[in-house]
């Protein structure tokens, strides 16, 4: 009788360890480490109280509530770093509206899923009517940030016209003051740019800047960037982000942020 009181106590012990076990694997998700921009106010920046911010950053806190097996760590960093830092794996999600490339997706993983329509015009000084497509930027000079997809697409041009290339002047990120002021005044003679952000810098720095003309010089959505070997976390991501769109809260969280729907489904800025 003794033996087998003390056979039922192991029992109830193992069982106990093991629902203790389960219990205590389930409350410790892995760590996922994000790197988001720190001066792309409002997609991606350091608020009030020094915590990383931003539109990219709460589509990630909402990704991470559909991924509970996930937690979601934020850091802030330059956008010259984000890159860096997740090819020598310090983070493993990359976000600062990432536009897609061939250089870019020879390195690392895309989300499947696109979060915003990130399409670019050129930008010029209001009034100025000279320039009416890219050809007419040749021998002329335009801004654009460093290490950005708008760098590669001015470069590409400049690698088919190796005679009468555009010059390029770089700007590092949060030095948008900066760039529209150069335009203005005529020492750099464009930029490139999305609407939406080209009306928020009006706002922000005065009545300065327009659209040279009225096609795109690239057309892209925006992506979460990961490791080559993270496959599984972007496919993750990448399940959630859909249920995000099918249940309209990714319109919601664009509406709220950015002021109009400019998801790939709803886009505004057509």
């Amino acid at each position: 009788m003794k033996i087998k009181k003390l056979a039922a106590v192991v029992v109830l012990v193992g069982v106990a360890a093991l629902v203790s076990s389960s219990i205590g694997f389930a409350a410790e998700p892995k760590k996922v480490f994000v790197g988001a921009g720190s001066a792309f106010k409002p997609y991606t920046y350091v608020d009030d109280k020094g915590q990383p911010a931003g539109y990219d950053v709460e589509v990630l806190k909402a990704v991470n509530k559909l991924l509970p097996q996930y937690e979601f760590v934020y850091q802030s960093l330059e956008f010259k770093n984000i890159l860096v830092s997740l090819g020598s794996k310090k983070i493993d999600i990359g976000t600062q509206q990432f536009e897609e490339n061939e250089e870019r997706r020879a390195k690392f993983l895309f989300s499947n899923e696109g979060f915003t329509v990130y399409n670019k015009y050129i930008v010029v000084r209001k009034g100025r009517t000279d320039i009416k497509s890219l050809d007419d930027l040749q021998g002329k000079s335009i801004s654009v940030a460093q290490g950005s997809n708008s760098a590669l697409v001015i470069k590409k041009y400049n690698d088919a016209h190796p005679k009468t290339p555009i010059k390029i002047v770089y700007y590092q990120g949060g030095q948008y003051e900066a760039v529209v002021a150069s335009i203005a005044s005529g020492q750099v003679d464009a930029t490139i740019q999305v609407k939406r952000v080209l009306d928020d810098w009006n706002r922000t720095y005065g009545n300065k800047l327009s659209l040279a003309f009225d096609v795109p010089a690239s057309v892209s959505d925006t992506y979460f960037i990961f490791n080559k070997s993270d496959r599984k976390l972007r496919d993750d991501v990448d399940g959630a982000l859909k249920k995000l769109k099918a249940s309209g809260e990714l319109s919601a969280l664009s509406i709220q942020i950015l002021g109009a729907d400019y998801t790939p489904e709803g886009n505004q800025e057509k």
